[in-house]
């Protein structure tokens, strides 16, 4: 996670790379519904995803990767998510993020694989039926 807090606002990206195709797919449908969702709700952080090629505050820094299993998930709070009353919380939110998107995203793999799984169980149970 990289942070760049400057007296006029907070930048948090997330580097993410997916070692597995599916996940690197089913990870760029959750990033992508970051964005989409973050539209219904105004007071809701501004969502940058970018696939591939880093940020631009990322371009200078060396660990910054191009590569197609990497993609950057970047949140710009407003200064209402910054202020002393709603500080902590949206610390306390920001660092549960990146658990909760991998396990959402392990939980997709698993049940796709489970839903195949089951079918070809229930095709092969059919199959000897008839």
């Amino acid at each position: 996670m990289y942070v760049d807090a400057s007296s006029d606002r907070v930048i948090v990206i997330f580097p993410t790379i997916f070692k597995d195709v599916d996940d690197n797919i089913i990870g760029r449908v959750f990033m992508e519904e970051f964005k989409e969702r973050r539209r219904q709700f105004q007071q809701a952080p501004r969502v940058i995803v970018s696939y591939r090629t880093p940020p631009e505050e990322l371009k200078d820094m060396y660990e910054a990767c191009i590569d197609d299993s990497i993609s950057y998930l970047t949140f710009v709070p407003f200064p209402h998510h910054t202020k002393e009353v709603a500080r902590d919380n949206t610390i306390k939110l920001i660092h549960t993020l990146r658990n909760y998107f991998h396990y959402h995203i392990k939980c997709c793999t698993i049940c796709a694989y489970l839903h195949a799984h089951m079918r070809y169980k229930t095709n092969e149970f059919l199959k000897r039926l008839s």
